[in-house]
């Protein structure tokens, strides 16, 4: 008699998301979005050294935070984040310098008065101030909104992942077939 047993199979992968806001690195891991990554280990890296700075594990819904390491600091360097979830599945994102520091490359105002690349909106000013200050001060609040935008469309565009692809559905076919192959083999051996 050959009793077959049906298994739920999920064909999925591993997303990783991670931010900076002020001092704190975020992140949030996730295979779909009801679904989270419960304990999954993380491994955070120096863009520059390749030095291990940190490891974490998830919370129960997928987050993990962290301090800005002191030795990104130090370096003004990114971080590479890797994930590693349930069953061998793995994601990395990259924050690059810029997203962690988005003071680096703001223009100094004291030597310079005037914007570099494009000229910055007109502001009316109704008292008077230290020349360039509001011009300096308008500039970097728009640096820190551009960089929060960019953010935002990174993680819309890793929402918008629809599912698995044909590649990912024909292995997982081709798992399934394998182990009845598997479970053929042994069967037959038996008779």
């Amino acid at each position: 008699m050959i009793t077959l047993f049906a298994t739920q199979a999920f064909a999925h992968r591993v997303s990783l998301f991670a931010y900076v806001e002020g001092e704190t690195v975020f992140t949030e891991s996730y295979f779909s979005k009801k679904r989270k990554v419960h304990q999954g280990a993380l491994e955070i890296f120096s863009t520059v050294s390749g030095e291990l700075l940190l490891k974490g594990t998830t919370d129960d819904k997928g987050l993990f935070n962290f301090p800005i390491p002191e030795a990104t600091k130090a370096e003004r360097s990114g971080l590479l984040i890797n994930l590693y979830a349930s069953e061998g599945h793995r994601a990395v994102w990259t924050l690059t310098a810029d997203e962690i520091f988005p003071d680096i490359s703001e223009p100094d105002s004291q030597t310079q008065t005037q914007p570099v690349s494009s000229p910055a909106p007109k502001v009316e000013l109704t008292q008077p101030t230290e020349p360039g200050s509001d011009l300096a001060e308008l500039t970097a609040q728009v640096k820190t909104l551009t960089d929060k935008v960019e953010t935002l469309k990174r993680l819309i565009i890793s929402q918008q992942e629809k599912g698995p692809g044909v590649n990912e559905i024909f292995s997982g076919i081709g798992y399934i077939l394998g182990l009845f192959g598997v479970a053929a083999f042994f069967l037959s051996r038996k008779k």
